[in-house]
């Protein structure tokens, strides 16, 4: 271009090519040169005047609009006791149940074989009208009732009459809505590829609630028999009297033991108090023993420079006196007046004055030096055994410290139980780890040890639903639903193990039953009879061979997934 201009330009002289150069260089400033508005600098180095793209506008989730085409389903009844929702994989179906009977039916879909509906046993931890999926681009999930930490939830969502979903359970629309509006945070969901039934349940080694009051006065004037009384037990919720224990009794329990926790509370930290005096005692003494220590060696290096001095003092004093007796030897006195000899006399008398005082002196600084050394032993010594005696203050310390931090968890755990002691106990039993949980209202308020008859046999996985009182309150009625191996699940192998819920566990067989395993759980006394004052109807047991779901947490019930643990061997997981 600017060879053009020069050609064009060379064409032409005088004015007429000055005017030209302007007009030309003004027309490429022109060109080259945006305006202010649009100017913009590129990665690569230009410039340009293109103007901004506008900002796409943020797209609003999509609406949920029930359809219009869809049969209506009737109102649920109100429920009249705990609800257990059963889902049927193989059946594609979910059914209702309150206490015991069935009260809903209605056909799902459940997830795809990329992405399954987990199998277990759940409970409904969350439920939000209006939900819109956090992991698929903001789906809709109307009526979304919530299962796991991970996404799985019943919602409402087109039914094609096969598994489509993404792993949850979508339900009509209509009874989506009904279902949402009868159930409550905590209900009991069991996921089965079969259509699993409760079914009535009784047992001698169920655990029995706490008797009304007024069944003291009718059971205080019937004596026990000696057989019965030598085998009471929390099971029927005995006292050592015989006489069975009541909700009065076991709140006045409840009471003198939240006194007697009090009153450790205060104990223990008296003994905290003393145990950090103590403490503080015996460091400050070892730190004194440490400035005695210090001071100690001071002085004894301050003994040893003199004993060194006197020592060279002492030697120098008798090399002198060695040398004038071997000079006045070789003379001959014979030859020597007396004065001279007198002088001698003296002298060799002096010298030996000088060395007879300087090795007095030289032994009296070794002496001193010796008695120094020896308080500074005794002072290391005496430093070492207060040493000693404050780490043992510091162990006492921290007991103190455990003693009194364990007692006021105990007065918290205490409290905690007591304000929540109107919710339904929820209690898990695992022979995998052979410990029992119990929940109120999702917060953990025990777990100890259980015994359980022949270990290496599997107990299978159950779940025990109170369903009722019965009696006057002095018994409950309860359901029991078994979950029985998946044999149509397929599955795929995995490289390797990552959580404790997919460790091979022995599967229980299809003769598995609730009655039997049991029988064969031995629980804590202690964990019996604080059970027995929890029961209530929609309590419930969840026996299984399995440990706790990683889905488990504090915002859930109790979850268990056999599905994790493979068939036989951890090297397998549900597909």
């Amino acid at each position: 271009m600017f060879k053009l201009v020069k050609y064009c330009v060379g064409a032409v002289s005088g004015r007429l090519r000055v005017s030209m150069l302007a007009l030309i260089a003004g027309a490429l400033v022109m060109a080259v040169t945006p305006e202010r508005a649009e100017a913009q600098f590129y990665p690569w180095g230009m410039w340009g005047n293109q103007q901004q793209k506008p900002r796409r506008a943020r797209r609003a989730a999509p609406r949920y609009v029930e359809p219009t085409d869809e049969k209506q389903t009737t109102t649920l009844p109100k429920p009249t006791g705990p609800l257990v929702l059963v889902v049927s994989l193989s059946k594609q179906t979910v059914t209702v149940y309150d206490d015991g009977k069935v009260i809903a039916k209605s056909p799902i879909s459940s997830g795809m074989r990329s992405n399954p509906t987990p199998t277990g046993v759940f409970s409904i931890l969350e439920k939000n009208r209006s939900h819109f999926s956090n992991l698929y681009g903001g789906a809709p999930m109307p009526f979304m009732q919530r299962i796991t930490n991970s996404g799985i939830a019943f919602h409402a969502g087109e039914i094609p009459g096969y598994p489509a979903s993404h792993g949850c359970v979508r339900l009509p629309y209509s009874f989506a809505r009904n279902l949402f509006g009868i159930t409550d945070v905590g209900a009991r969901v069991i996921i089965s590829d079969d259509d699993l039934t409760p079914a009535e349940f009784n047992s001698p080694h169920l655990l029995q609630p706490l008797a009304p009051d007024n069944t003291a006065e009718a059971t205080a004037a019937q004596p026990v028999p000696a057989a019965a009384s030598a085998q009471t037990d929390v099971f029927n919720s005995e006292t050592a009297a015989g006489q069975r224990r009541t909700r009065s009794m076991a709140a006045a329990q409840r009471a003198a033991e939240r006194d007697r926790l009090v009153a450790a509370i205060a104990a223990a930290e008296n003994a905290k108090l003393a145990a950090d005096d103590q403490m503080k005692a015996a460091t400050l003494a070892v730190q004194q023993a440490q400035v005695a220590i210090r001071q100690a060696r001071k002085d004894e290096d301050a003994l040893s420079e003199t004993a060194r001095k006197a020592a060279k003092t002492a030697a120098a004093a008798a090399s002198r006196f060695t040398n004038l007796t071997a000079k006045m030897a070789k003379l001959d006195p014979s030859k020597m007046d007396a004065a001279t000899l007198e002088k001698q006399s003296a002298e060799e008398v002096a010298e030996e004055t000088k060395m007879l005082d300087a090795a007095d002196a030289a032994a009296l600084a070794k002496r001193a030096l010796d008695a120094q050394a020896a308080k500074t032993k005794q002072a290391i010594a005496d430093a070492a055994a207060l040493e000693k005696a404050r780490k043992v203050t510091v162990e006492d310390t921290k007991q103190a410290e455990s003693v009194l931090a364990s007692a006021k968890d105990a007065l918290t755990a205490a409290d905690a139980l007591e304000s929540r002691k109107n919710y339904p106990v929820s209690v898990f039993i695992s022979g995998k780890t052979g410990r029992l949980i119990a929940k109120l209202g999702f917060v953990q308020v025990m777990d100890v040890p259980v015994t359980i008859a022949d270990p290496s046999q599997p107990l299978g996985t159950h779940v025990l639903t109170a369903t009722h009182f019965t009696n006057g309150e002095a018994a409950l009625r309860w359901n029991s639903v078994t979950l029985r191996p998946n044999e149509t699940a397929s599955y795929q192998p995995r490289r390797k193990r990552r959580h404790d819920d997919e460790a091979p566990v022995m599967r229980a067989g299809h003769d598995a039953d609730a009655a039997s395993a049991l029988e064969r759980i031995q629980m804590p006394k202690e964990a019996e009879q604080q059970l027995a004052e929890l029961l209530k109807p929609g309590s419930s047991f969840i026996i299984s061979d399995f440990g706790l779901s990683r889905e488990t947490s504090n915002r859930t019930e109790f979850v268990v997934e056999p599905w994790r643990s493979g068939r036989d061997s951890s090297e397998y997981r549900y597909y």
